[in-house]
């Protein structure tokens, strides 16, 4: 899993290359929501899919929130692992969908976390886990391993309905008291 799908914050984990992006954000102010206290720390553990075992990353991950409620993931010093931020925003209880802004990519990338015991999983929207004829027949793009919302009729409908079934990497996040 490439290191940008560790900033999908309870990111994501989405990747630069194979998620569902727009250029644009799709979900704003109004809904934001923190499901973890800031400076809350987690031992992380990843996998390509649900069917893979999970790895353990070595280091503990950090998440700040500024007054707006825009997270990023820090190292075990307090400094910011990257420009990339992140947003989360309820879908119900204990499910949110989080949006990423990839600072360097100029998109934004998009997943589920799933909250439970304490616990956050995050699963990437995974462009080539996704049906990709129902994205384009619902007026999304598919350009290489990138599925493109811009130029949907109606983008976030799309990503509600792929948020129904997520699938793509995940990231684990375990709370730890250190």
């Amino acid at each position: 899993m490439s290191s940008p799908w560790r900033i999908l914050v309870l990111t994501f984990a989405l990747s630069v290359g194979g998620c569902v992006t727009s250029k644009t954000p799709l979900l704003g102010t109004d809904s934001r929501v923190l499901p973890f206290l800031p400076g809350a720390k987690f031992e992380t553990y990843e996998r390509d899919d649900e069917s893979a075992p999970w790895t353990k990353n070595d280091t503990l991950t950090i998440f700040s929130a500024d007054q707006s409620s825009t997270i990023q993931e820090l190292d075990e010093t307090g400094k910011p692992r990257s420009q990339d931020t992140t947003t989360i925003h309820s879908l119900g209880p204990g499910r949110f969908l989080v949006q990423t802004h990839f600072v360097n990519q100029d998109h934004y990338g998009y997943g589920v976390l799933d909250v439970h015991n304490g616990e956050g999983l995050v699963t990437g929207l995974g462009c080539k886990a996704i049906d990709q004829a129902a994205f384009r027949q619902d007026g999304g793009k598919v350009v290489k391993d990138t599925c493109e919302l811009d130029g949907a009729p109606d983008p976030l409908a799309i990503l509600r309905r792929l948020a129904a079934r997520p699938a793509g990497p995940q990231m684990r996040y375990v709370p730890v008291n250190k």
